[in-house]
């Protein structure tokens, strides 16, 4: 069942625990601006919220919960209650103002209808999701590295898979050829990702990785599972 995030409890970031370089990956600007792009190309796993003003959308995150319910199944399935928000961007308000003043160029996403935010609790896991529906979903698994095992190696997709998002795990076994869904885990750095399965509109990655409070404070170290779905994937920037 799953249970609401208070604001406190959502991670807002995370990073890699050693050293990579950015092959595969969307490179760092001068100035981090949230983006559809670095929320499907960088490096890390959490999905981080979307930090736009709230908009009244009750027909769009129906959209959204039906959606959510067809891709990941179990505890998502049609008529869970998902604890779910309408945002008009990625980035804040404050941001917002602060590029479109004179002599500067706005340069941030703007949805069709909005950005949606999921912050729940499943269990032991904390489920971190945004995107837009029909288009593009980012969803994040996580919880401590201490917490109990999965009866699973520590970063098999298809285990974690089938625990957390059921109505996808079939997917992975027989939906997608060898062709369309391909371990492009050695594209990568070494370490930086535990596995990395591809396929034109869906991606699935696993790894641990230090995670951040609001403030940028570490929370420990967290083994994630993300899943990214949708035709927007066709935007990700890797193998």
């Amino acid at each position: 069942m799953l249970q609401f995030l208070t604001p406190e409890e959502v991670t807002l970031g995370d990073h890699p625990t050693g050293g990579y370089s950015f092959a595969g990956l969307v490179p760092p600007t001068s100035v981090s601006v949230p983006s559809r792009l670095r929320l499907l190309g960088g490096a890390g796993l959490v999905v981080p919220p979307p930090l736009g003003s709230p908009v009244d959308g009750p027909a769009v995150l129906d959209q959204v919960a039906a959606e959510l319910g067809d891709l990941l199944g179990g505890a998502f399935d049609a008529g869970a209650v998902l604890p779910l928000t309408l945002h008009d961007a990625l980035i804040s308000p404050e941001t917002r103002a602060q590029y479109e003043a004179p002599g500067r160029a706005p340069a941030w996403d703007r949805p069709r209808e909005g950005f949606y935010r999921l912050a729940a609790r499943l269990g032991d896991w904390r489920v971190q999701g945004c995107g837009e529906p029909g288009d593009l979903h980012c969803v994040s698994f996580h919880r401590p590295v201490e917490g109990p095992a999965w009866g699973g190696p520590p970063d098999d997709p298809y285990a974690m898979t089938a625990e957390l998002a059921p109505a996808l795990a079939p997917r992975l076994g027989g939906q997608f050829s060898p062709e369309d869904l391909r371990d492009v885990t050695a594209a990568f750095s070494p370490g930086l990702f535990g596995v990395v399965l591809s396929a034109p509109e869906l991606r699935i990655r696993t790894g641990i990785r230090q995670t951040l409070g609001a403030d940028g404070t570490p929370l420990g170290l967290a083994r994630v599972l993300r899943i990214d779905a949708g035709p927007g994937c066709r935007a990700w920037p890797g193998p």
